[in-house]
């Protein structure tokens, strides 16, 4: 892969984020590393570059469980901002569990693409970016 990627991660978790910078750190293909610990953080500079028509990330990894806002609330909340628009971020859930009731969440939204499971491993990033940037 010769393209360079952008990520945000959005979790409330240092450690998380941490361990998924240090990973993403790793190889050849990131570009640049945001992380958030605040959903509505994330949201605001997603929202900011959306309006800006700046250079969005590539790829954002987004928490579910997370206090004042989860990761479901930041989907129909980036719904609504991108009104019609097509989103060119690729949206993976971050998740340490599958509980039914997230899987029925994810299915009903429309912007996330997948679903992983955290912590993340170097298989599942190379496997993500070879499905979705090669």
């Amino acid at each position: 892969m010769s393209e360079k990627l952008d990520f945000f991660i959005i979790d409330d978790s240092d450690v998380n984020n941490y361990y998924t910078e240090d990973l993403l750190n790793e190889f050849e293909f990131t570009n640049s590393i945001t992380t958030f610990l605040k959903a509505t953080e994330g949201l605001a500079e997603l929202t900011k570059r959306i309006q800006e028509k700046t250079k969005l990330p590539d790829v954002v990894f987004l928490d579910i469980r997370m206090p004042e806002m989860d990761g479901f609330e930041f989907i129909e909340e980036l719904d609504e901002v991108l009104d019609d628009q097509e989103l060119t971020s690729k949206i993976f859930i971050l998740t340490s569990s599958k509980h039914r009731r997230d899987v029925e969440s994810f299915e009903k939204q429309k912007i996330a693409c997948e679903f992983l499971n955290k912590p993340l491993e170097k298989n599942e990033i190379i496997s993500m970016v070879d499905k979705h940037f090669s």
